[in-house]
């Protein structure tokens, strides 16, 4: 028993060190740069860990104006790793490298507790090598560190029918995952009754119900106010809008985004309806019933929910964001189909229960995503890990029957896509979808710093994608000057500009460039997009990664 304790035990150590691996090398280079939400991440980390206020000068806040209402858990988690780190991709990366370790321990702990050490073992190498979790581990994504908190909620609380103590772990867990991405909110709220259920209410309050119920209370009171902060409005008496806020900046992006706030969607639905109404013959009082805006939005609905279950985007192409699906291949091997089918029909008749959560944990997991529109790698990946254990239980059927022959076709068309899918990851897609992660933002920064001594004046044009945040980061700006030039902007020949020592970003006209920059009294590098160089003469231009012209210099001596 101990030789197979400790086996077991090696067998998860080589699982979780190649898990670790596969989302750490290389992480430097690949992503090449840091986007636009990583960069914002890490200046509020790194200005909260200087000075205690973000980016903007809010004391501790909870949500994160700059990150368009960001919740506070992925920042405040960051803290300790930029402190290790520093203001770098690797000190904004880490905790979901992370993460990522943590889901593929937690696969390993609900796969055995479900089932057994070997449908545990097999879960997490699934998990380890999944196309899926691999990407969402190597960027800073919140919903990565959100995905983590709420497999150790699910963990703890099924954990605490043996020790009730548990729900208290798993309340916390639960809670914190509703500060660190907006569709989780919806994902519990609709998961925690299934997980109630496949508990049973009844054994729960015999046993535990102390601890039950006062986790239960604690939950809802971070859940009040964490929703809070999605619907909390200030009207402002100076503006014609209004802002969603909470405490100075409220939670907009959820709200801003999902499907009934879109206006492009909002106007074509109308025009829709109307068209629809007037070519129509039926009788005008039943005209309205067939051709209204809740006929419209739930067709929407439902068309977008059900492209979560696609093959397209769970087998083939993902999401077809560079940003979130790497490999630009699905989030599941295509072998796996064939994993899925076994493992639900194989284990239907003996497990019919834990079957019947992980479908209806499936079914339930999409459900914000179709809210705000088509799947989306970081919102739909709460239906990852259900997904992976079925794959797991497909997998060991097919390993118990022992066929060699089926074995060896499986596990070699597993291995061709894994390999198809590392060689892109590492060394195809940072250079081809380079500007998808903001790397000319990098590159302008870069030549700025290099620069800054030789010049009397280095501009930054501020049509440089992200450029606000990204020379602050890879030149490490003192957090002080940040937050001060964020409140108040300097002047530079009546433009207003972000100046940090001599380097200024900021937008001058297209028109005016050539003007703004002779009129300089002194030294000037300009640096601005392709675009840009329309409207110069004599300028140097910078490719990319991608070998294309991504910006343009200009020097006046």
């Amino acid at each position: 028993m101990k030789i197979f304790l400790k086996g077991n035990l090696l067998i998860l150590a080589a699982i979780l060190l190649l898990g670790l691996l596969l989302r750490a090398v290389f992480i430097n280079n690949s992503p090449p740069s840091l986007y636009g939400d990583e960069l914002t991440i890490t200046l509020d980390a790194y200005a909260l860990l200087k000075t205690g206020h973000d980016q903007l000068g809010n004391f501790l806040p909870l949500t994160f104006p700059m990150g368009a209402g960001r919740p506070a858990g992925y920042i405040y988690g960051t803290i300790p790793f930029v402190a290790l780190f520093g203001p770098t991709a690797i000190g904004v990366r880490i905790l979901s490298i992370l993460s990522g370790v943590g889901i593929i321990f937690f696969l390993y702990l609900i796969g055995k507790k479900l089932f057994s050490k070997k449908v545990g073992l097999l879960t997490a190498f699934i998990g380890a090598v999944s196309p899926w979790d691999i990407s969402l581990s190597r960027g800073g994504f919140e919903a990565h560190f959100a995905l983590f908190l709420s497999l150790l909620g699910i963990y703890m609380f099924i954990e605490a029918k043996k020790s009730p103590v548990y729900y208290l772990f798993s309340a916390l867990s639960f809670g914190l995952t509703f500060y660190t991405y907006p569709t989780y909110k919806v994902s519990l709220l609709l998961f925690l009754p299934l997980l109630l259920w496949f508990q049973g209410a009844r054994d729960i309050l015999s046993n535990g119900k102390k601890y039950f119920l006062v986790g239960i209370s604690f939950l809802l009171v971070l859940g009040m106010l964490s929703l809070s902060q999605t619907f909390i409005t200030c009207f402002k008496l100076q503006e014609v809008r209004c802002n969603l806020t909470i405490i100075g900046g409220s939670e907009t992006r959820f709200s801003d985004i999902n499907i009934l706030s879109q206006g492009k969607l909002k106007n074509a639905i109308e025009q829709k309806i109307n068209s629809e109404r007037q070519i129509s013959n039926l009788p005008k009082n039943l005209i309205k019933y067939f051709h209204n805006k809740p006929v419209e939005y739930s067709k929407i609905l439902i068309e977008n929910y059900l492209q979560n279950f696609s093959m397209d985007f769970l087998f083939l192409h993902g999401d077809r964001n560079p940003r979130h699906n790497m490999g630009t291949i699905g989030g599941l091997y295509v072998i796996e189909i064939i994993l899925l089918i076994i493992g639900i029909l194989t284990f239907w008749e003996k497990s019919r229960k834990i079957i019947l959560f992980l479908l209806l944990w499936i079914i339930i997991a999409p459900i914000p995503t179709a809210i705000v529109d088509f799947p989306h790698a970081l919102r739909s990946s709460f239906m990852l890990p259900p997904l992976i254990i079925i794959s797991a239980l497909g997998l060991i059927t097919l390993l118990n029957h022992r066929n060699k022959i089926t074995l060896s076709i499986i596990f070699f068309l597993f291995f061709i896509q894994f390999l198809f899918f590392i060689q892109k990851l590492y060394f195809l897609a940072p250079n081809e979808y380079s500007s998808f992660w903001s790397y000319p933002a990098k590159l302008a920064s870069k030549i700025a710093t290099e620069n800054k001594d030789k010049y009397d004046y280095v501009i930054l044009s501020d049509r440089i994608n992200d450029i606000e945040f990204a020379y602050p980061v890879y030149s490490k700006i003192d957090p002080v000057a940040v937050i001060a030039q964020n409140k108040e902007r300097s002047d530079l020949i009546n433009y207003p500009m972000k100046k940090f020592g001599n380097v200024f970003i900021g937008f001058i006209a297209e028109r005016e460039l050539l003007k703004f920059i002779n009129s300089l009294p002194g030294s000037t590098l300009y640096i601005g997009t392709k675009a840009e160089g329309e409207h110069l003469s004599d300028y140097e231009v910078i490719k990319s990664l991608n070998k294309e012209v991504v910006l343009v210099l200009k020097r006046k001596p």
